[in-house]
């Protein structure tokens, strides 16, 4: 069974959403020229850019796979995840980069939006983990009081370690957003699974599964 994903009870309200995407830039296909030679350079240029994300692909997982503790300090409170790349790909950017920032992701889909925040599918370029970003605008929460309640979250998912709930691997803030870097879940959201059970509520069965 697919862990869920609570993308409806951690997301946020439509029209702070909107502000929101202002200022998130998405991966979004260029408009390529007619001209053959125009088209010929483009699609030059994407094998070289993909030939060279490939090798620092290879490059970060062979000095993980050489050195199996380099960036496991960051796992060891939570076992459940501890043997996951996905650490490594967070730790190899902060080592390089000092922080983690909206720059390093490329937001490729909503997956769902809430009372405090708006949960996307996010890849880590170079390195093409998939995570849930969840993105709160900072001026919306403090102007309706929510900060408290979005630092509660972020404590107490960084607490979890359970394989039934996401782990939560970073969290970063910019001028204008907080963000917490979560596991993607693909199996969907706990809410969405029970509206669709019979009667809207689990049976004693499924609840053991």
């Amino acid at each position: 069974m697919n862990k869920p994903h609570h993308n409806s009870a951690n997301c946020d309200s439509e029209s702070a959403t909107s502000t929101s995407l202002h200022s998130i830039s998405f991966c979004s296909s260029s408009t390529i020229s007619v001209s053959d030679n125009s088209v010929s350079s483009n699609l030059s240029s994407a094998t070289v850019e993909a030939s060279k994300n490939e090798s620092e692909k290879i490059s970060f997982l062979s000095s993980v796979d050489g050195n199996e503790g380099s960036f496991r300090g960051s796992s060891l409170s939570k076992p459940h995840k501890g043997n996951d790349m996905k650490w490594d790909a967070v730790q190899c950017v902060k080592s390089k980069d000092g922080e983690l920032g909206l720059g390093h992701f490329r937001l490729l889909k909503k997956l769902g939006c809430g009372d405090i925040g708006s949960v996307y599918l996010a890849e880590l370029r170079e390195m093409g983990c998939l995570f849930a970003m969840k993105v709160m605008d900072k001026a919306m929460l403090a102007g309706r009081k929510k900060l408290m309640r979005a630092q509660t979250e972020r404590e107490i998912l960084g607490l979890l370690d359970h394989p039934f709930l996401p782990t939560l691997y970073s969290n970063f803030e910019t001028d204008k957003f907080s963000c917490l870097l979560m596991e993607f879940c693909s199996g969907g959201d706990l809410h969405t699974l029970r509206q669709r059970q019979p009667g809207k509520h689990f049976s004693e069965q499924a609840t053991r599964v």
